[in-house]
């Protein structure tokens, strides 16, 4: 009767127990394994991104000073690279329609915005990433200041997609908090 009762009962558990322990072990194998190479893929993509929206560096280096917190969890700077003679890049998350979205703000020597990239978002597709094409950011190009309105529509200088409005504003105080991130660095190097 036990030897029926440990057949029925506690052997199936055993094997279960066992192969997920092999395929939990080999899972964390394999991760060990392919999680540096897709942070070094990771890594290239960024430096990829800095270099289009600053092609005269050479080089970028970690700024290691205060990032900018516009509003806590909606506007903020995650990271900020100083290429030497030449400017900076600024890497910025804010409040969009559908979440964060992640842009990068090339910023040259004289303040002059040099390009905007939107690397990451969560976005209406066809409606709120019309604010993250090329042709849009483009009017960012060349910008040293913004109003740095609570909103879009309270600045004259840019303007924004209708229907998309929410999206246009994210990138728009996405741009701002860059500006002033670079305003900051620039105080400190003087």
């Amino acid at each position: 009767m036990k030897s029926k009762a440990f057949k029925e009962y506690i052997q199936p558990v055993v094997v279960l127990v066992a192969i997920c322990l092999v395929i939990t072990f080999a899972l964390a194998y394999v991760n060990s394994i392919t999680s540096p190479i897709i942070a070094e893929n990771s890594a290239k993509a960024a430096d990829a991104s800095r270099a289009e929206l600053l092609p005269a560096a050479t080089s970028f280096e970690k700024y290691e000073g205060e990032l900018l917190v516009a509003v806590p969890d909606k506007v903020f700077v995650t990271e900020c690279y100083v290429a030497e003679g030449i400017g900076m890049v600024v890497t910025v998350q804010s409040s969009s329609f559908g979440g964060l979205i992640t842009e990068m703000i090339g910023i040259d020597n004289e303040g002059s915005i040099t390009g905007v990239k939107v690397t990451a978002h969560s976005d209406t597709k066809g409606l709120g990433t019309k604010a993250h094409e090329s042709g849009y950011l483009e009017q960012y190009k060349g910008v040293t200041e913004l109003a740095g309105a609570d909103n879009i529509k309270g600045d004259s200088a840019v303007t924004y997609i209708s229907g998309a409005t929410i999206s246009s504003n994210g990138v728009y105080q996405g741009v701002c908090v860059a500006l002033q991130q670079y305003q900051a660095v620039q105080g400190g190097a003087n």
